[in-house]
């Protein structure tokens, strides 16, 4: 998926607003319907006015019936009011639904609701990873996607139903009686007017080019804008500003980063189409004023007649280029909506299955949950080489599996298959003698309780975080807690479960250290209760002590659950039965502990020899 080739046909275009529009409908159900009924209402006011105004001046100047004229006062006055009454209500509810920072929300809301559940190779995707930006950038900064057409949509539908409601007491059975023909300077005057408003749509057009281009700047300068944004803040880098004199590096790279004169361009070719819009609006108004005028003293038009078409064809004129100029923008900022499209619409990856997952049991006849690698090969998408290669591992019930080697080698991609992330290029993965794509894909992942050492919590209450839900069993979260080794922090935490961790969106947080949020991480682990845990490196950043000692208590908590522990520190993992020492995405040696330190030759040994040495004295 590239947005950056925004340059869409005719008819993908109008494929797009289509889409654009469901999304809206989607959003805020009652929005479109309210807007055109408000639009037919404001449309609707000032030419109802206008109708009957003539007729009264008719009636001034002719019959002087003073029950028509009183007549037509009140149904002008009451349509007016009432008309009036009904717009302010739809616009109470319109304002209510399209609040701009509210309508982001939404989009981003359903943007992260595809994230959550689109297939994990989509999210490492660095091509999907980039219009996501783009698509935040191009929202918030820029106005464009589905965020324009709310913008507009407004405007279109008021001037739509301006044209033809004044094109209607123009030409239809509601104009006033004209004694006389119109003449061929009237239909000239209106093939001059169309004619401009095509040449208003060839030059809207060229302002797709524009844009584009100032798109393609804009997010890149937006990209920079929100990583400097650090260096204006004084909690991230004014120390470091100051004490290496970095104030000139930091001006110069704002300089040479934000490129004010494309925009500039953009707004003086747009100020060009909007003067020669106004310039056509007022000559083929000023034409038709004097037609109605020659008309006037000529005697071929009565003064209402005069009054409603002069009137009408003010409306309908400043309607017709309106109309034009942000159709033309509308039509112009669908090739915005396409990756949009392109990411809510990503297809699946992985093959999901239907057959369901044993359950889990208790007692003698108990089903044992059996994994096995069989001749498992792996490359990355986009990737000219296999990461994995031709890996074959069985991980024994109840038994504790140490996956150790030096980093990039790849024992978190084998995590990943494991867990369903990304399926194998070549070979399989079995569970109980069956291929895990066989498997119901949401009952398989909730067999694993996996922490990666790239974990994260949420800006949510400790027991939320636990829990990973709103809803949860304390004394379980408690047991959790401490079987993770947090009892003694969670102690000194006036507020205990119901702390909010972090000041993301409570300025009373409390801020929990790498390896506090470490322990939480662990917890949220045990919480899960799955059959098999595993732990990928999430203690890296602590001393191989302490790192040891959580391993081991880990290892005590989690009973006769099948466990996996991942760590490039091998004095880490040699409590448990099988240690698999992976190097260049292959399994090199398998083993216990003692078995593998005998191996002199051995990589483990290898190992072993080159970390004990920092640890001895």
């Amino acid at each position: 998926m590239n947005d950056k080739n925004i340059n869409v046909t005719f008819f993908e275009k109008l494929s797009l607003l289509g889409y654009g529009y469901k999304l809206c409908a989607k959003l805020t159900p009652l929005y479109l319907p309210f807007v055109l009924l408000r639009a037919v209402f404001t449309a609707a006011q000032p030419l109802i006015v206008l109708f009957f105004s003539a007729r009264i001046l008719n009636q001034l100047y002719e019959a002087r019936d003073v029950r028509t004229i009183i007549v037509y006062v009140g149904i002008t006055i009451g349509a007016t009011f009432i008309l009036s009454i009904l717009r302010s209500l739809l616009t109470r509810e319109i304002d209510t639904m399209a609040q701009w920072e509210l309508t982001y929300q939404r989009l981003m809301m359903m943007q992260a609701e595809r994230f959550a559940k689109m297939d994990y190779a989509h999210t490492e995707d660095s091509n999907i990873s980039e219009v996501l930006a783009r698509m935040d950038t191009q929202a918030r900064g820029n106005g464009l996607g589905v965020l324009n057409i709310y913008l507009h949509t407004d405007s279109i539908s008021e001037r739509f139903f301006s044209l033809v409601f004044s094109w209607a007491l123009l030409m239809g059975p509601l104009s006033v009686q004209v004694h006389g023909e119109i003449r061929w300077p009237v239909y000239a005057l209106f093939a001059f007017f169309a004619m401009g408003m095509l040449f208003m749509l060839h030059m809207q057009s060229r302002t797709q080019q524009i844009l584009a281009r100032n798109y393609e700047e804009n997010a890149k300068i937006n990209t920079v804008a929100r990583y400097y944004n650090k260096y204006v803040k004084a909690g991230e880098a004014a120390k470091d500003i100051r004490l290496y004199s970095q104030s000139e590096t930091l001006s110069e790279i704002f300089k040479n980063s934000f490129n004010i004169k494309r925009w500039t361009s953009f707004f003086f070719y747009g100020a060009r189409v909007e003067g020669i819009m106004f310039a056509l609006l007022a000559v083929a108004s000023g034409g038709y004023y004097i037609i109605a005028g020659y008309n006037a003293l000529m005697g071929t038009a009565t003064l209402g007649g005069v009054v409603q078409s002069v009137g009408a064809v003010t409306i309908f004129a400043s309607s017709a280029g309106g109309l034009v100029f942000i159709l033309g923008l509308v039509f112009n900022n669908a090739a915005f909506i396409k990756p949009m499209r392109e990411y809510l619409l990503l297809p699946d990856l992985l093959v999901k299955g239907e057959k369901p997952v044993p359950k889990k049991q208790e007692g003698a006849n108990a089903v044992p949950y059996e994994f096995e690698f069989k001749n498992v090969s792996f490359s990355y998408p986009g990737a000219e080489e296999n990461t994995l290669h031709n890996i074959n591992l069985v991980f024994n019930v109840g038994e504790r599996l140490a996956v150790v080697g030096q980093n990039g080698s790849g024992k978190t991609t084998m995590i990943k298959l494991l867990c369903r992330l990304y399926d194998p290029t070549e070979g399989e993965i079995l569970l109980n003698g069956v291929n895990i794509k066989e498997y119901d894909y949401t009952e398989y992942i909730s067999l694993f309780s996996v922490v990666f050492q790239d974990f994260f919590l949420f800006p949510l209450k400790l027991g939320e975080n636990v829990a990973a839900q709103q809803e949860y069993n304390k004394d379980r979260v408690f047991d959790c807690l401490d079987g993770a080794g947090f009892s003694e922090r969670l102690n000194t935490m006036a507020d205990g479960l119901d702390t909010m961790l972090y000041k993301t969106y409570d300025e009373d947080g409390t801020q929990v250290s790498g390896g506090e949020a470490q322990k939480i991480a662990l917890a949220r682990a045990l919480y899960r209760d799955a059959p098999f845990v595993i732990l990928d490196e999430p203690t890296a950043a602590l001393d191989p002590i302490a790192e040891y000692d959580i391993y081991t208590t880990f290892d005590e908590t989690i009973g006769d659950k099948t466990a996996v522990f991942i760590s490039h520190r091998l004095s880490s993992c040699r409590f448990c039965h099988d240690i698999a020492v992976f190097e260049a995405g292959r399994v090199v040696q398998k083993g216990g502990h003692d078995e593998l330190l005998a191996d002199e030759n051995g990589l483990y040994r290898q190992l072993w020899d080159a970390q004990a040495q920092h640890y001895v004295g």
